[in-house]
């Protein structure tokens, strides 16, 4: 089976129920859409469970594109305020913007770690996909954090950047591919529809899988081989 998950943030009781509910073997897939880490209290906890996990692999959200230019930058920090002061010019900016997106916790916790820890953390960053493309009960999907920016239907995947698919824009009133299903967080579903408070949107080949956990919402996943949806 093929499983795909939502986005966590930080939320470590519905990471945990969310497993739970989907129950899966270890010869099964588990798919994480990105934005694993923020706004919740437990980013760090969850990225260290997903990396002793062999059957989850992480797709790269925009908090994980923050975390793994900046972390390997401060890691000899004690603080956010030392890092704050520490970096200048682009980086300092990008540590700025990261800070508005609810990171401090988790630039806190990673701080508090041992060397080794850090360098663990910051190795399993960099084995985030900026997307995958897998094939379930007869079905093609690809599974990207935020969509695919500057979509061609005749452009290959991998001709797009990374930023493509962690910074998109997606219009979910149309179809993108026309034998595919573009499955995709980061936009809070009742942002496409006011009525999917803590609901999956799926319409026009997109299935939305933000249902807003970390703001009162449910964390969303999905067996793809029977199209089932699981909430926490």
């Amino acid at each position: 089976m093929i499983y795909v998950i939502g986005d966590i943030h930080g939320m470590k009781d519905k990471y945990d129920e969310i497993l739970d509910k989907l129950s899966p073997k270890d010869t099964d897939a588990v798919f994480v859409l990105g934005d694993v880490i923020d706004i919740g209290d437990d980013s760090i906890e969850i990225l260290r469970d997903m990396m002793y996990r062999a059957n989850i692999y992480p797709v790269l959200g925009e908090h994980e594109y923050m975390a793994k230019k900046l972390l390997p930058l401060i890691a000899d920090c004690k603080s956010t305020d030392e890092a704050a002061e520490k970096l200048t010019g682009e980086n300092k900016d990008l540590l700025d913007k990261w800070l508005t997106m609810k990171s401090e916790k988790t630039i806190s916790d990673f701080l508090s770690l041992s060397d080794e820890d850090k360098e663990s953390i910051i190795d399993y960053l960099s084995e985030f996909q900026p997307y995958e493309e897998v094939e379930a009960g007869g079905k093609t999907f690809v599974l990207a954090h935020s969509g695919i920016n500057g979509f061609e239907s005749d452009k290959e995947l991998d001709e797009y950047s990374e930023e493509d698919f962690v910074f998109a824009t997606t219009d979910y009133s149309k179809p993108y591919f026309k034998n595919k299903y573009l499955i995709t967080g980061h936009m809070p579903t009742v942002a496409i529809n006011p009525k999917l408070m803590g609901k999956v949107y799926s319409k026009n080949g997109h299935i939305a899988l933000d249902c807003g956990a970390a703001y009162g919402g449910r964390l969303a996943g999905i067996c793809l081989d029977k199209l089932k949806l699981y909430y926490a």
